[in-house]
């Protein structure tokens, strides 16, 4: 007689427990085999798919470094402007690479400690241009027309941008006039305007950081700007004609 029905009652079932048993049985060993599979799958594969496979990780992994990398230079762009527009300019030439260039006006200012700190803090800095303002009335860009684009190279060593710019720029008033004296000896003097368009910018990795190699103002739009109030006409703003020394702010050469 089977043992475990002499051991069970009348009208008892069976050990509740076994039926559990037998499938946790039958699971582990569906289960069992299909990691024996997976693993046979894996030792059968070739050299050259296991080279495949890391080619894809490879190809990935640089992918994501390099939107890594825009956004990182994103962010710089972004400080740049903040430092332009609350008048850091030596904060903002402590951004550019040793042997950087700027192309302003019709001029290029080369080296971050010659030109450039030429350009920022001599020329820039008692004009207030780099200040953040919105286009002037009638002058808005089209933003489908002016993208924001950071490109990074293969190699993640350099990258190209295009970013549009909105700001206020100013030169001294010229003449000798009883009015232009009254404005320099209020403090004053200064003709300022807004300038638009698309500042082209090339980064370089230095030393782990993203500094800028080359930056270049390219203005679409120039209009004389009374802020507060729906005024504003374009204007024709001279480039630079004289370099320096001569012109004791002036570029290093002009453009062309």
């Amino acid at each position: 007689m089977n043992a475990s029905k002499a051991l069970s009652k009348p009208g008892e079932s069976p050990n509740p427990n076994s039926g559990r048993r037998s499938f946790l049985w039958k699971t582990g060993a569906a289960m069992s085999a299909v990691f024996a599979s997976a693993a046979a799958g894996i030792s059968k594969s070739t050299p050259d798919q296991d080279a495949g496979s890391r080619g894809e990780v490879d190809k990935l992994s640089k992918q994501i470094g390099r939107l890594e990398d825009a956004n990182v230079i994103r962010r710089q762009h972004q400080a740049y402007e903040a430092h332009l527009d609350q008048g850091m300019y030596e904060e903002v030439v402590g951004m550019f690479a040793d042997e950087a260039e700027v192309v302003f006006n019709g001029g290029v200012f080369v080296g971050k400690d010659k030109g450039i700190r030429r350009l920022y803090c001599n020329h820039f800095a008692p004009r207030l241009t780099g200040k953040k303002i919105e286009a002037a009335p009638g002058f808005k860009p089209d933003p489908a027309r002016q993208p924001d684009i950071v490109e990074v190279a293969a190699d993640r060593k350099t990258a190209t941008c295009h970013f549009p710019y909105s700001m206020q720029v100013g030169e001294p008033m010229t003449g000798n006039s009883s009015l232009v004296d009254m404005a320099r000896l209020q403090g004053g003097g200064i003709v300022k305007w807004w300038e638009g368009g698309i500042c082209e910018a090339s980064y370089v990795k230095v030393g782990g950081s993203w500094k800028i190699r080359r930056l270049e103002y390219r203005a679409t739009s120039k209009a004389d700007y009374r802020p507060g109030q729906a005024y504003a006409k374009p204007i024709d703003i001279p480039a630079f004609s004289s370099v320096f020394p001569k012109n004791s702010t002036g570029p290093d050469k002009l453009v062309g």
